[in-house]
């Protein structure tokens, strides 16, 4: 079965590469075309624009349900893999008919993708919080084992996440009367929004856009295995107490997807427990910190105005077809 790895989406026998840049100012456009006069059987793509996580991911699922390919490996180009991640990421998921996704044990790694030492837990799968917060399991702990132990959880990060071409199908999200939205916010997602496969809400753009699908596949009823003897490195940016050194741009994004991931997916009934902590506690003070000390995430809220009918079109539209409940996620115990 054949496997496409989307570097934002080589090709040996069972794998094709292929590689998106999304307008990098880095010189990865260089290296890209570089990659692609040695090895053509790599598929490039050079956008002119910056169309974000979601559409750039979104393009190439959309040329990915064109070919026979069975999975498919989001990963970006900060990972670095040990031999046989994907083969490993594969194989745990033709045991598992009821995973959808597999995610891989993340380590932390410096710029040069050179393991950190002592070994640093990047991510063990993902854990959603009573405060509506989805944290990486493990991050930024000495590794010593404490996650080595294989099994479900609520979702993978979107650094590096293989997924099942069933799930990917049942997962895509339908056109809606409010998408003209997504081109007043992002003017750059314009081009070819309708032919996209909406894999990833583009109302996301990026950041917590991994969340949210990870929160849909779990209300669609597609599993997350966690694969710790799959092994990869990760240079992290962005963490939650890096926030005041982070651009503000992704700030803003945080913000306004802070909202929208409980638009598409919250109600008391999922977890009452969060109403209080997180629906109320939580975003009053993200509101406030907003208002007082980063004021530059106001366009953020300005942005989700605009995106809230799509938001709440969507969310009826999960809605009638949820055949499972999180619930029991926001119970689960961290190590």
């Amino acid at each position: 079965m054949k496997t496409v790895v989307s570097h934002n989406g080589f090709s040996t026998g069972e794998v094709e590469l292929w590689i998106t840049d999304n307008n990098s100012i880095d010189g990865t456009a260089d290296i890209v075309q570089e990659l692609a006069q040695r090895w053509p059987q790599i598929t490039t793509q050079l956008n002119r624009d910056n169309t974000g996580f979601c559409a750039g991911h979104n393009d190439a699922i959309s040329r990915f349900l064109k070919t026979d390919a069975e999975y498919f490996l989001v990963l970006n180009p900060d990972i670095g893999l040990t031999p046989n991640v994907v083969l490993t990421l594969r194989d745990e998921l033709r045991r598992d008919c009821l995973a959808g996704s597999a995610t891989p044990k993340l380590l932390r790694c410096d710029s040069d993708l050179s393991p950190l030492q002592p070994a640093l837990i990047d991510a063990a799968g993902m854990h959603i919080t009573s405060e509506l917060r989805h944290l990486d399991r493990g991050s930024g702990v000495v590794d010593e084992g404490q996650f080595d132990t294989p099994g479900y959880v609520f979702g993978g990060t979107g650094a590096c996440l293989l997924l099942r071409r069933a799930a990917i199908e049942s997962l895509l999200l339908p056109p809606t009367p409010y998408d003209s939205a997504l081109s007043e916010v992002f003017p750059a997602t314009a081009s070819g929004l309708r032919e996209r496969a909406q894999l990833f809400d583009e109302s996301f753009f990026a950041y917590r856009e991994d969340a949210e699908l990870a929160w849909r596949a779990q209300r669609l009823g597609w599993r997350c295995r966690y694969c710790p003897e799959a092994v990869a490195y990760h240079t992290r940016v962005v963490v939650p107490e890096r926030r005041s050194a982070l651009p503000q741009s992704l700030n803003r994004h945080s913000v306004r997807n802070r909202f929208l991931l409980q638009l598409n997916h919250y109600s008391p009934s999922v977890a009452w427990g969060a109403w209080i902590e997180g629906f109320v506690v939580r975003n009053i003070l993200v509101l406030l910190g907003v208002v007082l000390t980063e004021r530059s995430s106001l366009a953020g809220l300005r942005e989700l105005l605009l995106l809230t009918p799509r938001a709440l079109y969507l969310r009826r539209y999960l809605k009638s077809r949820a055949t499972h409940t999180v619930s029991a996620w926001f119970s689960q115990e961290l190590l």
